[in-house]
C-alpha cells in the first residue's frame, strides 16, 4: 500500500518519517500518552526512532497499517497521531488508534483527523468496519469516537493488554453509514 497524504483544513495528514522522532519521542513523555496509550514506559528515544523508521513504514509496505502524523498545516507542529491498525483488505476491517500531542488537546484535532482518516479508509481501502477500543475509564478518547460516530457495541472483559495486564475495553464500532 502506498503511503500518502491528506490536506484537511488546518491540519495536514502523512506518513511518518524519520524526522519526526524527535517530535514523536517529546510529545509521548506525555504521562496522558503513556496512561493511555500502548506506547511503551518509559518512551525512549530509540522507541520514536524505531517506530517511525520502521514499525510504521513496515505496515504501509505490507499494507496492515496506515500511520499518519497529524501536523498543523501552516507550521507543520506535530499535532496529533492517528493510524488503521491491522487492516485486513480480505475482511474490510481495520482498528482506529490514536494520540494528541499535549499542547494540541482541546481544539479538536484528533476528532477532524480521525474523522477523515475514517472517510478514506472507506473510500480508498473499501473497508466496511473500523473498530475502536479503549480502556473503559478512557472517558476522553471515547468523547473523541462518539464524535467521530462509533457505536458503542460492549465492554469486554480483559480484553484490553495495557503493558502485560488485561484491564476491560469499551469497544465500539464504525460503519460507513455511521460517519458524522
Amino acid at each position: 500500500m502506498d503511503s500518502v497524504e491528506i490536506t484537511a483544513g488546518r491540519q495536514h495528514l502523512r506518513a511518518w518519517q524519520p524526522g519526526d522522532a524527535d517530535a514523536v519521542h517529546a510529545a509521548c513523555q506525555d504521562p496522558d500518552v503513556q496512561r493511555w496509550t500502548s506506547v511503551p514506559s518509559p518512551y525512549t528515544r530509540e522507541d520514536a526512532r524505531v517506530y517511525v523508521e520502521e514499525v510504521s513504514p513496515a505496515e504501509w509496505d505490507a499494507g496492515t497499517g496506515a500511520h499518519f502524523a497529524v501536523l498543523d498545516a501552516t507550521t507543520a507542529s506535530l499535532l496529533a497521531s492517528v493510524g488503521l491498525l491491522g487492516i485486513n483488505r480480505r475482511r474490510l476491517l481495520a482498528e482506529l488508534g490514536y494520540w494528541c500531542a499535549p499542547q494540541a488537546r482541546g481544539r479538536g484535532v484528533v476528532t477532524q483527523a480521525a474523522t477523515v482518516l475514517c472517510r478514506w479508509g472507506f473510500a480508498e481501502l473499501g473497508l466496511q468496519r473500523i473498530a475502536w477500543t479503549a480502556q473503559l475509564d478512557n472517558a476522553a478518547s471515547w468523547r473523541v469516537a462518539q464524535k467521530i460516530g462509533f457505536r458503542h457495541e460492549g465492554i469486554a472483559r480483559n480484553g484490553l493488554d495495557h503493558r502485560g495486564t488485561q484491564v476491560d475495553a469499551l469497544v465500539a464500532g464504525l460503519v460507513p453509514a455511521d460517519l458524522v
